[in-house]
């Protein structure tokens, strides 16, 4: 019996989730999810393989935009999963919540812009890093949760508008 009302629910709650993403803010959420890949085919951030003259060694340029979708998926489904905590803290309280996560996904940029120009600049001449040497994946992992962190808190930032938008004619 407790079954078909468990599945209820979940379609009831489903359904909401859809209609979020089919509002303007919820389809800025879901355009972001896809930051990370439209990244890699616009080379607005630099992610190229150490043989196309980037930096990237040990973690493949698809292996960290992989991580960095899938990390964001997450941040989606977390964020909307604790959409009544959200809401019930005020939306104010949300709405600087929404830009603190910008901001700190800026924060993130800088890092892994920083990160990436000592890297592929002093590598080799300060460091002593070789091609194959795999100590370059002590810049090359701080790199891949700098990428990571920039598109999950950017997406982040706004699923909170776009709930605080969608929520308040509730």
């Amino acid at each position: 019996m407790e079954s078909p009302k468990k599945a209820a629910v979940f379609l009831k709650e489903f359904r909401e989730f859809i209609t979020f993403l089919g509002t303007l803010w919820g389809l800025l959420a879901g355009i972001s999810v896809f930051f990370p890949l439209s990244s890699t085919l616009l080379k607005v951030i630099p992610l190229q393989a150490y043989e196309a003259d980037g930096v990237f060694n040990h973690l493949s340029p698809p292996l960290i935009t992989s991580v960095s979708t899938v990390i964001t998926l997450f941040v989606v489904l977390s964020t909307y999963g604790r959409r009544n905590e959200y809401m019930g803290i005020g939306t104010r309280i949300a709405r600087r919540q929404a830009w603190v996560s910008i901001g700190a996904s800026m924060a993130a940029l800088v890092v892994y812009m920083t990160i990436h120009q000592i890297y592929g600049e002093y590598a080799y001449d300060v460091f002593g890093l070789g091609s194959d040497d795999p100590l370059k994946l002590f810049f090359e992992i701080p790199l891949l949760i700098a990428y990571t962190t920039f598109f999950s808190l950017l997406t982040r930032a706004f699923m909170l508008l776009g709930m605080v938008e969608f929520y308040r004619d509730n």
